[in-house]
């Protein structure tokens, strides 16, 4: 019986072994894969991480918008600075909804709530200043869907801006068709 067991477990190995590691075998990515989110100065202080949440009371049926400010100082000195607008043109959804804005400082990302998807999409535009832009690449940077798994969606937006002299980035107009994690990835 033990030379059984043996020569089945030597096989499995074998087979287990010859199969096709795609993972390994094949390191390449597809360009989205290979993006990161966009890391952001770390805050003063104790904390390593600073979560701001906003929420507000949005009528659907009329529309609204929904316009927050989040700063902080960092350990380099510097201030960051993050505006986030959203606008929901009337008919987006039905009904009343608290929405919430989810910000931390690690980085240049938002979680909205509650979880839902929209009629007709609601217009982002997200600025964030005081960012040390020495790493940006301004050929790969762009704003992107960033699901529960990691995996990263293109969004359509009107603009990103890179500007150095005030060590920002922005995009303009984002259509968020749902609710999620959304940022920047370079």
């Amino acid at each position: 019986m033990k030379r059984f067991i043996t020569i089945l477990t030597m096989f499995l190995l074998f087979v287990i072994g010859c199969t096709e590691q795609t993972g390994i075998t094949s390191p390449e990515q597809s360009p989205t894969q290979q993006l990161k989110l966009v890391r952001l100065p770390i805050p003063q202080g104790l904390s390593l991480e600073t979560v701001f949440i906003e929420e507000k009371e949005i009528n659907g049926n009329q529309g609204g918008y929904f316009v927050e400010q989040f700063s902080y100082q960092a350990t380099n000195n510097s201030t960051v600075s993050i505006t986030s607008r959203l606008i929901f043109p009337a008919g987006a959804f039905s009904g009343v909804k608290t929405i919430t804005q989810t910000f931390n400082t690690e980085t240049a990302s938002l979680q909205f709530g509650p979880s839902m998807e929209f009629d007709l999409p609601v217009r982002y535009t997200l600025t964030i200043t005081g960012l040390d832009l020495s790493g940006i690449n301004t050929t790969t940077l762009s704003f992107v869907y960033i699901a529960p798994d990691g995996s990263i969606t293109g969004v359509i937006y009107d603009s990103i801006t890179v500007d150095t002299a005030t060590n920002t980035i922005k995009v303009t107009n984002a259509q968020l068709n749902h609710f999620s994690r959304y940022g920047f990835v370079n």
